[in-house]
C-alpha cells in the first residue's frame, strides 16, 4: 500500500505550490481561494474601510481579483505578490478591465522585504499571505514590514486564518458530528496572541471581525444537509450565507477567518 508524504514546508514548496496554481488556474478565483462567496464577502468588509483619497498597497494579491475591486473605492493602489506566475495573471487582468486601472499595477515582491517607502501608503491590506509563511517569527517580521510602509495613524487590514478561529468552527463541527477542517499543507495558521503581541509595539489592535455567521452556514449548517455528499463552493446556501453575514457577520466566533484592523502607531 502506497502513502502519500507531505513535503516539508519551506519557502520553497510554498513558492512552487503558488506558482503552480497560477498556470492552473490562471485569472480564475479559485487560484487563491475556492470559496468565492466568502471571498466577496470579505472583500466588501474590507472595502469599507478605504477611503477615494488612499494609497493602498495590497501585499500577497495573487492574481489580482481583490485588487480590482479595491482599485474602484481609492486613488491609487499597488498589488503585490511573490509569485510571478501570479503577477503575470493580474496584469493579464489589467488589460481586460476597460475602466478603474489607471491607477492600478501590480509588482513581484516578498512580504518580509518590500520595494517600498517608509509611510508610502495610506492603507494596507493583506489577505492570507502570512498563512503561506512557514516560520511564526518571519510572519511577524512581514506584519511590521507591512507597517513600515504606512503612515502614522493609518489602517493596515489584514485578513487571515487563526488557530484559534480554526478550532472554534471544529468545535461546533464536532458538536453536530461532523469531521474537523483538516488544516491545508501548506499553511501555518496565525496564533493569534503571540501574533498580536509580537506587532503591538507598531501596530495597534482597533478591530476584530469574524465571520461567525458564515462559517457556521456554510462549514456546519450546508455540510449537514448535503450529508454524505461533499458540500460545494458555488451552493446556494453559501451566497445566502453571505448575504446574511453582512448584517449579522458573527456566530459565536464561529470563523477560522478573521479580519484584523490594526493603526499604525
Amino acid at each position: 500500500m502506497s502513502t502519500c508524504v507531505q513535503p516539508e514546508i519551506t519557502d520553497d514548496v510554498v513558492f512552487d505550490y503558488w506558482q503552480k496554481k497560477a498556470n492552473e488556474k490562471g485569472l480564475d478565483r479559485s487560484a487563491t481561494i475556492r470559496d468565492h462567496h466568502y471571498h466577496k464577502l470579505e472583500i466588501a468588509t474590507i472595502s469599507r474601510f478605504l477611503r477615494n483619497s488612499d494609497h493602498v498597497l495590497d501585499i500577497g494579491c495573487g492574481n489580482g481579483i481583490a485588487t480590482l475591486s479595491f482599485a474602484e473605492r481609492v486613488e491609487s493602489i499597488i498589488g503585490a505578490d511573490f509569485s510571478p506566475e501570479m503577477i503575470a495573471g493580474a496584469k493579464q487582468r489589467i488589460s481586460d478591465k476597460p475602466s478603474g486601472c489607471k491607477k492600478l499595477s501590480f509588482e513581484v515582491a516578498d512580504a518580509r522585504d518590500l520595494p517600498f517607502d517608509d509611510g508610502q501608503f495610506s492603507r494596507v491590506i493583506m489577505q492570507r499571505c502570512l498563512i503561506n509563511i512557514p516560520d511564526r517569527n518571519e510572519q511577524v517580521q512581514a506584519a511590521l514590514e507591512a507597517g513600515r510602509t504606512l503612515r502614522s495613524g493609518e489602517l493596515f487590514l489584514l485578513a487571515e486564518v487563526t488557530l484559534q478561529g480554526h478550532e472554534r468552527t471544529n468545535k461546533h463541527r464536532v458538536v453536530h458530528g461532523l469531521d474537523k477542517l483538516k488544516v491545508h499543507w501548506h499553511n501555518t495558521y496565525i496564533d493569534e496572541p503571540s501574533f498580536i503581541a509580537g506587532v503591538e509595539d507598531q501596530l495597534e489592535l482597533v478591530e476584530t471581525i469574524r465571520f461567525g455567521m458564515y462559517g457556521f452556514l456554510s462549514k456546519v449548517v450546508h455540510p449537514l444537509m448535503v450529508a454524505p455528499e461533499e458540500p460545494s463552493f458555488d451552493a446556494k446556501i453559501n451566497e445566502v450565507a453571505a448575504k446574511i453575514a453582512e448584517k449579522t457577520p458573527d456566530y459565536d466566533g464561529c470563523s477560522h477567518q478573521v479580519l484584523f484592523v490594526f493603526r499604525k502607531k
